[in-house]
Protein backbone atom coordinates (compact mmCIF):
# COMPACT_ATOMS: atom_id res chain seq x y z
CA UNK A 1 0.00 0.00 0.00
CA UNK A 2 2.86 2.18 0.87
CA UNK A 3 4.72 1.87 -2.42
CA UNK A 4 1.87 2.18 -4.36
CA UNK A 5 1.17 5.64 -3.03
CA UNK A 6 4.81 6.52 -3.33
CA UNK A 7 4.67 5.08 -7.49
CA UNK A 8 1.38 7.56 -7.51
CA UNK A 9 2.87 10.42 -5.75
CA UNK A 10 6.27 10.56 -8.30
CA UNK A 11 3.88 9.89 -11.12
CA UNK A 12 1.50 13.27 -10.00
CA UNK A 13 5.15 15.02 -9.18
CA UNK A 14 6.21 14.24 -12.51
CA UNK A 15 3.22 15.09 -14.64
CA UNK A 16 3.20 18.95 -12.32
CA UNK A 17 6.66 19.18 -13.53
CA UNK A 18 6.26 17.90 -17.03
CA UNK A 19 2.80 20.26 -17.19
CA UNK A 20 5.24 23.26 -15.75
CA UNK A 21 7.69 23.40 -18.42
CA UNK A 22 5.28 23.13 -21.15
CA UNK A 23 3.29 26.27 -19.66
CA UNK A 24 6.56 28.13 -19.35
CA UNK A 25 7.60 27.37 -22.73
CA UNK A 26 4.23 28.18 -23.84
CA UNK A 27 4.67 31.35 -22.04
CA UNK A 28 7.65 32.20 -22.96
CA UNK A 29 6.72 31.19 -26.50
CA UNK A 30 4.18 34.24 -26.68
CA UNK A 31 6.51 36.66 -24.77
CA UNK A 32 8.76 36.09 -27.85
CA UNK A 33 6.34 36.05 -30.45
CA UNK A 34 4.99 39.27 -29.00
CA UNK A 35 8.66 41.09 -28.68
CA UNK A 36 8.59 40.00 -32.60
CA UNK A 37 5.58 41.48 -33.80
CA UNK A 38 6.51 45.07 -31.87
CA UNK A 39 10.37 44.76 -33.44
CA UNK A 40 8.98 44.07 -37.29
CA UNK A 41 6.24 46.30 -36.66
CA UNK A 42 8.71 49.36 -35.69
CA UNK A 43 10.53 48.49 -38.31
CA UNK A 44 8.21 48.79 -40.86
CA UNK A 45 6.78 51.89 -39.56
CA UNK A 46 10.16 53.71 -39.49
CA UNK A 47 10.86 52.67 -43.06
CA UNK A 48 7.05 53.82 -44.54
CA UNK A 49 7.40 56.92 -41.95
CA UNK A 50 10.89 57.54 -40.97
CA UNK A 51 11.96 57.45 -36.95
CA UNK A 52 11.15 60.66 -35.98
CA UNK A 53 7.42 60.69 -36.96
CA UNK A 54 6.67 57.47 -35.62
CA UNK A 55 5.78 57.47 -31.86
CA UNK A 56 5.41 54.20 -29.58
CA UNK A 57 1.65 54.45 -29.41
CA UNK A 58 1.90 54.26 -33.20
CA UNK A 59 3.69 50.54 -32.93
CA UNK A 60 1.08 49.94 -30.40
CA UNK A 61 -1.66 50.44 -32.19
CA UNK A 62 0.07 48.91 -34.77
CA UNK A 63 0.74 45.18 -33.12
CA UNK A 64 -3.14 45.99 -31.45
CA UNK A 65 -1.35 45.90 -27.53
CA UNK A 66 -1.23 49.27 -25.31
CA UNK A 67 1.28 51.98 -24.96
CA UNK A 68 2.20 50.06 -21.59
CA UNK A 69 2.60 46.74 -23.55
CA UNK A 70 5.40 47.88 -25.49
CA UNK A 71 7.59 48.96 -21.82
CA UNK A 72 7.00 45.35 -21.10
CA UNK A 73 9.66 44.47 -23.29
CA UNK A 74 11.48 47.73 -24.73
CA UNK A 75 11.90 50.69 -22.35
CA UNK A 76 11.98 53.28 -24.92
CA UNK A 77 11.35 54.16 -28.80
CA UNK A 78 15.67 54.32 -28.30
CA UNK A 79 16.05 51.25 -27.38
CA UNK A 80 13.23 49.74 -29.35
CA UNK A 81 15.32 50.90 -32.13
CA UNK A 82 18.50 49.59 -31.62
CA UNK A 83 16.99 46.43 -31.10
CA UNK A 84 15.15 46.24 -34.29
CA UNK A 85 18.15 47.27 -36.35
CA UNK A 86 20.11 44.56 -34.47
CA UNK A 87 16.91 41.96 -35.52
CA UNK A 88 17.20 43.34 -38.75
CA UNK A 89 20.60 42.58 -39.53
CA UNK A 90 21.05 39.39 -37.96
CA UNK A 91 18.32 38.34 -40.31
CA UNK A 92 20.04 39.76 -43.50
CA UNK A 93 23.60 38.45 -42.84
CA UNK A 94 21.94 34.72 -42.14
CA UNK A 95 19.76 35.39 -45.35
CA UNK A 96 23.61 36.36 -47.09
CA UNK A 97 24.91 33.49 -46.09
CA UNK A 98 22.02 31.00 -46.80
CA UNK A 99 22.36 32.52 -50.56
CA UNK A 100 25.53 32.11 -51.49
CA UNK A 101 26.21 29.12 -49.79
CA UNK A 102 23.17 26.96 -51.58
CA UNK A 103 25.31 25.14 -53.93
CA UNK A 104 23.77 27.11 -56.74
CA UNK A 105 26.48 28.89 -59.19
CA UNK A 106 27.75 32.32 -58.40
CA UNK A 107 25.41 33.00 -61.35
CA UNK A 108 22.28 31.44 -60.04
CA UNK A 109 23.01 33.57 -56.96
CA UNK A 110 23.72 37.45 -58.52
CA UNK A 111 20.69 36.61 -61.05
CA UNK A 112 18.46 35.90 -58.13
CA UNK A 113 19.21 39.04 -56.24
CA UNK A 114 19.66 41.58 -58.77
CA UNK A 115 16.53 40.17 -61.33
CA UNK A 116 14.78 38.28 -58.97
CA UNK A 117 14.84 41.07 -56.56
CA UNK A 118 15.56 37.66 -53.80
CA UNK A 119 16.68 40.22 -51.17
CA UNK A 120 14.21 42.49 -51.49
CA UNK A 121 11.14 39.75 -51.49
CA UNK A 122 12.72 38.50 -48.13
CA UNK A 123 12.84 41.83 -46.54
CA UNK A 124 9.31 42.72 -47.40
CA UNK A 125 8.02 39.42 -46.03
CA UNK A 126 9.52 39.50 -43.28
CA UNK A 127 8.59 43.28 -42.53
CA UNK A 128 4.89 42.78 -44.13
CA UNK A 129 5.39 45.74 -47.15
CA UNK A 130 4.12 45.20 -50.18
CA UNK A 131 6.56 44.61 -53.20
CA UNK A 132 7.31 48.17 -54.89
CA UNK A 133 5.79 50.02 -52.11
CA UNK A 134 6.79 53.56 -52.73
CA UNK A 135 7.14 55.26 -49.52
CA UNK A 136 9.54 52.69 -48.82
CA UNK A 137 13.36 54.30 -48.49
CA UNK A 138 16.20 52.32 -47.01
CA UNK A 139 18.64 55.29 -47.73
CA UNK A 140 16.61 57.40 -46.40
CA UNK A 141 15.93 55.28 -43.43
CA UNK A 142 19.88 54.36 -43.05
CA UNK A 143 20.71 58.02 -42.95
CA UNK A 144 18.48 59.22 -40.67
CA UNK A 145 19.50 56.70 -37.79
CA UNK A 146 23.32 57.14 -38.27
CA UNK A 147 22.75 61.27 -38.18
CA UNK A 148 21.00 61.02 -34.88
CA UNK A 149 22.22 57.86 -33.27
CA UNK A 150 26.00 57.65 -34.73
CA UNK A 151 26.93 54.89 -32.62
CA UNK A 152 24.65 52.68 -34.41
CA UNK A 153 27.12 53.28 -37.35
CA UNK A 154 29.79 50.99 -36.64
CA UNK A 155 27.14 48.25 -36.45
CA UNK A 156 25.87 49.07 -40.06
CA UNK A 157 29.50 49.06 -40.87
CA UNK A 158 29.94 46.01 -39.08
CA UNK A 159 27.34 44.05 -41.06
CA UNK A 160 28.72 45.55 -44.20
CA UNK A 161 31.98 43.82 -43.16
CA UNK A 162 30.22 40.31 -42.39
CA UNK A 163 28.31 40.82 -46.11
CA UNK A 164 31.58 41.35 -48.07
CA UNK A 165 33.13 38.58 -46.23
CA UNK A 166 30.19 36.44 -47.29
CA UNK A 167 30.40 37.56 -50.91
CA UNK A 168 34.04 37.34 -51.06
CA UNK A 169 34.13 33.34 -49.84
CA UNK A 170 31.88 32.53 -52.39
CA UNK A 171 33.79 34.43 -55.16
CA UNK A 172 37.00 32.72 -54.01
CA UNK A 173 35.28 29.34 -54.75
CA UNK A 174 33.84 30.68 -58.15
CA UNK A 175 37.41 32.03 -59.10
CA UNK A 176 38.84 28.36 -58.43
CA UNK A 177 36.24 26.79 -60.47
CA UNK A 178 36.87 29.13 -63.15
CA UNK A 179 33.11 30.66 -62.88
CA UNK A 180 35.14 34.00 -62.66
CA UNK A 181 38.60 35.99 -63.98
CA UNK A 182 41.18 35.22 -61.77
CA UNK A 183 42.78 38.62 -62.74
CA UNK A 184 40.54 40.66 -60.46
CA UNK A 185 40.93 41.33 -56.68
CA UNK A 186 38.51 39.45 -54.63
CA UNK A 187 37.18 41.83 -51.84
CA UNK A 188 37.71 44.36 -54.36
CA UNK A 189 34.81 42.82 -56.59
CA UNK A 190 32.67 42.17 -53.46
CA UNK A 191 32.50 45.45 -52.45
CA UNK A 192 31.27 46.24 -55.58
CA UNK A 193 29.11 43.60 -55.52
CA UNK A 194 27.43 44.33 -52.30
CA UNK A 195 27.23 48.56 -53.47
CA UNK A 196 25.13 47.26 -56.35
CA UNK A 197 22.73 45.83 -54.40
CA UNK A 198 22.76 48.00 -51.98
CA UNK A 199 22.16 50.75 -54.86
CA UNK A 200 19.25 49.06 -56.37
CA UNK A 201 17.21 49.88 -53.98
CA UNK A 202 17.58 53.42 -54.63
CA UNK A 203 16.56 53.80 -58.08
CA UNK A 204 13.55 54.99 -58.99
CA UNK A 205 11.03 52.69 -61.14
CA UNK A 206 12.42 53.41 -64.59
CA UNK A 207 16.05 51.95 -63.49
CA UNK A 208 14.41 49.04 -61.61
CA UNK A 209 11.94 47.42 -64.44
CA UNK A 210 12.79 43.47 -64.98
CA UNK A 211 14.47 44.15 -68.49
CA UNK A 212 16.88 46.95 -66.96
CA UNK A 213 17.95 44.66 -64.12
CA UNK A 214 18.17 41.27 -66.71
CA UNK A 215 20.37 44.14 -68.66
CA UNK A 216 22.34 44.51 -65.66
CA UNK A 217 22.74 41.07 -64.75
CA UNK A 218 24.13 40.78 -68.26
CA UNK A 219 26.50 43.14 -68.16
CA UNK A 220 27.87 42.83 -64.96
CA UNK A 221 28.72 38.90 -66.29
CA UNK A 222 30.03 40.15 -69.06
CA UNK A 223 32.62 41.82 -67.06
CA UNK A 224 33.55 39.20 -64.32
CA UNK A 225 32.89 35.81 -65.93
CA UNK A 226 35.86 33.92 -66.40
Amino acid sequence: MILAQQILLTVGLNLVIMCTYRLVGILWGNVLMTKDKITIAALRLFLLRGYKNVSLVDVAQEVGITKGGIYHYFASKEELLNQAIEFLFGLIEAKYEKLFSNGASLQEVLTAIIVGRELEKYTNTLLGICQGDYRINYASFALEVMYNFPELKERLDDSHLQLCKVIQKRLEAAAQAGEVRCDVDIATLAAIILSIFHGQNSLGLPLSTLPMRQQMMDNIWKLIAG
